[in-house]
């Protein structure tokens, strides 16, 4: 019998618009910082270096973690709840989403934070019919060898994998599990030319994700 084919999914740009759940975080990181009376110096630097990883600056995206908690952090501690609602959903990601499982096929998301909302902001019609939230930090090759044996041990196989920063897509590229041309690199904030990232050795570069065409990927 063979294996349930799966496609992989980066949670943050793939499937949710940084920008506006990132302009939410900011906004809220500046009420509560507010009135902590913190370092305006302070609020201003963590503010900025969070917007430069929103943009997908190489220095941001290679110091995600220390920045994205000093934001992030501190609003997902405090009282002042984030507004999640399908407005944040990419359309096109909804559009794949349900084309893969409409052909038989998995889906699967990776977070590097917790998302236990995710599929209560999902139509029904994909959250009803995919797989797992994954945690895990997307550039360490342990994250995938762990979510390829997760899979496998439920009899799928692990097809491709999409996200719009690229380290991440270079750690899935090393771990050997991917052909590269089922490496996705989806161009959410042109902050990366085509050429930059196929050079990489990345598989794909789209600008829309309807473009892939995830279920004939070999």
């Amino acid at each position: 019998m063979s294996k349930q084919r799966v496609h992989s999914f980066d949670l943050w740009g793939p499937i949710l618009d940084t920008m506006k759940l990132g302009q939410q975080y900011i906004e809220r990181y500046r009420q509560i910082t507010a009135n902590q009376n913190s370092s305006l110096d302070i609020i201003e630097k963590a503010i900025s270096e969070y917007e430069a990883w929103m943009r997908g600056e190489d220095w941001a995206l290679d110091d995600k973690s220390r920045i994205c908690a000093a934001v992030e952090e501190i609003v997902e501690n405090s009282n002042l709840p984030l507004d999640y609602n399908p407005d944040l959903l990419q359309q096109d990601g909804l559009y794949v989403m349900d084309e893969i499982l409409n052909a038989g096929e998995g889906v699967i998301v990776v977070s590097s934070g917790k998302a236990p909302w995710l599929k209560s902001i999902l139509p029904s019609e994909i959250s009803d019919r995919m797989g797992e939230v994954y945690l895990g930090k997307k550039t360490d090759p342990e994250t995938f060898f762990k979510i390829f044996k997760s899979e496998a041990g439920e009899g799928r196989q692990i097809m491709s994998h999409t996200a719009d920063e690229l380290p991440e897509l270079e750690t899935a590229l090393e771990t050997g599990l991917f052909f590269p041309q089922n490496l996705i690199y989806i161009n959410r904030n042109n902050s990366k030319t085509s050429q930059q990232v196929l050079d990489e050795g990345i598989g794909k570069y789209v600008n829309n994700l309807i473009d892939v065409g995830y279920t004939h990927l070999l």
